[in-house]
This record gives C-alpha cells, sequence and structure tokens, in this order.
C-alpha cells in the first residue's frame, strides 16, 4: 500500500491530536466545573456541541436563520461579513437543519483544509522541517479550539494561506478564487489582494529594496506588458468585500455599516499605541481577576508577535511582514481585547515560529507552552468566561 505524502498525515495527525486535547479539555471543564446560569445555550439536545458555540457564534447563527439586520448605535449582525453563514445555512440541510452542527463541521473540515495548505506553503518557504513544526505551533496555539467553534478563523486561515500558496506558485486564477473567498469571510481578507500583487511584483523582478534602481522598473514594465491579464485576475480580489459593501447600501443604505457598528462594542478607534498603552496601564495599576488574566494574555502575546515583525521581514521578505504588521495594528486600534484570538490568522507568524524550533529547546518549549495554555483555556472559554 503506497503510503500518503506528509503535507496530508502530518496535518491530519497534528489536527487529530490537537482536536483531542480541546474535546477532552472541554468536556472535563463542561462537567467539572459549575458555569453561570442566564447564557444562551446553541444546542439543547447537544451539551457538547454547545461547548463550540459561545459568543459571537450567536450572530453567526442568527444570519443563516434570520439574515442581516442594521439598528444604528447597537450591536447588529452586520458586523459579520457573509460567507461563513452562508455556508452554515446551505450545508444544514446535510445536518437536518442543526446549523450549531453544520457550523462545527464547516469550522472542523476548513481548519483541517487549512493545516493542508498551510504545511504545503511552509514547505515551499522553509522546507518540510518547518513545514512539520508549523502545523504543530497552529494546532496547538492556546486558542487554536476557536477553529472548531461556530467562529470565522478556520474559514479564513483555510482561505488566506491556500491564496498565498497559490500566489507563491503563480496559479493566479486560483489565487484569486481563494482571494475572493476570503475576502467575503472578514473584512481583513481584504488584504490577500495587496499580498498577491506584491507576490506579482515580486514575480516580475521587482523590489522594495531596490525601488531606487532603474532597472527594477524597466524590468516590471516588461513584466506587466508580457503578464497584465495575470494582474487583472488578481485585481477581482475585491469583489468579496464589495458584493457585501453592495447589499449594505441596497438594504440599509449604510455600505460600510460593517464598520460603523464595531462603537457599539465599546471600541474606539484611538491607534494602537493609545490602546497598548491603556492596556499596560491596566495591567500595572489593575487587581488580579479574571478580566486581568485575559488583558495580560493579550497583551503578552501581542508584544510577542509584533517582535517577531522584523525576522519575518528577513527570512520570508517584506511582504509577509507588512501583512502581519496590518493584521496586528488594525484590531488593536481599538481594542487589544480579542488580540489572542486575531493572531490565528496570522500564518507567517507561526512559520517564523517553525524556523526558529530548529533549535530543540526552542521547540520543545513552544509545544509545552501552547498545549498547556490551550488546554487551560478551553476549560475557561467552555464555561462562558471571556478569552478573546
Amino acid at each position: 500500500m503506497k503510503r500518503l505524502p506528509d503535507w496530508v498525515t502530518v496535518p491530519l495527525l497534528a489536527f487529530v491530536l490537537s482536536r483531542l486535547l480541546i474535546f477532552g479539555a472541554g468536556i472535563l471543564g463542561d462537567t467539572m466545573l459549575p458555569t453561570e446560569e442566564g447564557h444562551w445555550v446553541a444546542d439543547e439536545n447537544s451539551p457538547f456541541l454547545s461547548m463550540w458555540a459561545k459568543w459571537d457564534s450567536q450572530y453567526y447563527v442568527d444570519i443563516a436563520t434570520n439574515g442581516y439586520w442594521f439598528r444604528p448605535g447597537l450591536q447588529s449582525n452586520v458586523a459579520f461579513f457573509p460567507l461563513y453563514p452562508m455556508s452554515m445555512q446551505v450545508l444544514a440541510k446535510f445536518f437536518d437543519g442543526n446549523l450549531i452542527m453544520t457550523g462545527f463541521v464547516v469550522s472542523n473540515v476548513t481548519f483541517l483544509g487549512g493545516l493542508i495548505f498551510f504545511y504545503l506553503l511552509t514547505e515551499l518557504e522553509l522546507g518540510s522541517d518547518s513545514a512539520r513544526r508549523a502545523v504543530y505551533y497552529l494546532a496547538f496555539f492556546p486558542t487554536s479550539f476557536f477553529f472548531s467553534a461556530v467562529y470565522t478563523e478556520s474559514m479564513f486561515v483555510f482561505l488566506s494561506i491556500a491564496t498565498m500558496y497559490f500566489a507563491r506558485k503563480h496559479q493566479w486564477m486560483w489565487a484569486a478564487v481563494f482571494g475572493i473567498l476570503t475576502a467575503a469571510t472578514r473584512n481583513l481578507g481584504i488584504l490577500m489582494w495587496a499580498l498577491c500583487i506584491w507576490e506579482w511584483l515580486r514575480s516580475q523582478g521587482w523590489a522594495l529594496l531596490a525601488v531606487h534602481k532603474k532597472e527594477t522598473w524597466l524590468s516590471l514594465w516588461d513584466g506587466f506588458k508580457r503578464n497584465w491579464f495575470d494582474l487583472v485576475i488578481i485585481s477581482l480580489i475585491p469583489l468579496g468585500m464589495l458584493v457585501f459593501i453592495y447589499f449594505l447600501k441596497v438594504n440599509f443604505d449604510r455600505p460600510l455599516a460593517f464598520i460603523e457598528v464595531q462603537s457599539a462594542w465599546g471600541r474606539e478607534n484611538v491607534g494602537p499605541v493609545a490602546v497598548l498603552q491603556k492596556s499596560i496601564t491596566g495591567l500595572l495599576e489593575g487587581e488580579v481577576n479574571k478580566g486581568w488574566l485575559t488583558r495580560f494574555w493579550n497583551v503578552s502575546f501581542y508584544l510577542f508577535f509584533l517582535a517577531l515583525v522584523p525576522f519575518i521581514w528577513y527570512r520570508l521578505g517584506e511582504g509577509y511582514a507588512i501583512f502581519v504588521l496590518i493584521m496586528l495594528f488594525v484590531p488593536s486600534a481599538s481594542s487589544i481585547g480579542s488580540i489572542i484570538r486575531y493572531l490565528l490568522t496570522q500564518f507567517p507568524a507561526f512559520m517564523m515560529m517553525a524556523w526558529w524550533g530548529r533549535d530543540d529547546r526552542v521547540d520543545r518549549a513552544f509545544n509545552f507552552t501552547f498545549a498547556t495554555l490551550l488546554g487551560v483555556f478551553v476549560v475557561v472559554f467552555v464555561n462562558w468566561i471571556f478569552v478573546a
């Protein structure tokens, strides 16, 4: 019998082992620890499924059930992009209309797909050894239980990494298809457009550090004359967001409603520096409690990922580094409260960690720290205590 390739077996094993950990910790935490009364019960017939539908999951279920609605100044489900809830709505017929089961399956299947593409992309950039480590770091990251929850993280990771993989292979049509879908999944999916254009420029001999050279621009002009249609294909990626904007304009006369409603969640666009300063001050002056611990982990991992950026620039290129910077700065411009969840989508950072993991001590430190915190955070999450 022919052995399956590593790009299948390694992601599959990482998926199985990490899901066994979170499912086991979730069941244990849900059974052994008391949960506060009054919270939404996603599926009254399945305590297991209900564990993976908390907080924002309610909005995806609501969109799949009732469609979009908008109330100025109030929390409204137009804040959430359509591809994930649409997938739940379309596929629910295969699960007897059970939207929670559908969302759970969609999240786990797309997460496995994301791990496979992540292996392929990391192998392309750094080799197979780094690819093996990268998928485990991502699968066991402390908030990776969101990949199995009724949330968009798994779909976004799958689509964005697939987009970049096909861009690196210069298969622009496939990159555009996955890019359009990424842009329809979350607002920052539009960044895949910029990342694909950056890769196209690089494929034509253009380099940021050589912009002062005449040869760089002559090479780019020659590339444009020969491959202009590829650039047209890439330019279709924003359609994923533009269609949603058009929908909001037609139905609510608020094309940017998904931005307007952010203030209803207490988000103020004061900039990442001010937000970080306020968070650190809260740590130094605040009382140690559940909220303090949440802020501590968010700030700690934010600073760690920020520190990775220059190394990403040096090892993987400026495109990846700028992508991580924007993915860090945009959400932290208004709040750092959920940043440890948003970090899941910053795949170049996990690639950089995998490169460092060539040192066995570093590798062991990442694996032990991530797996331990993952188990703890799962128990916290299933008991309706806010994690991210």
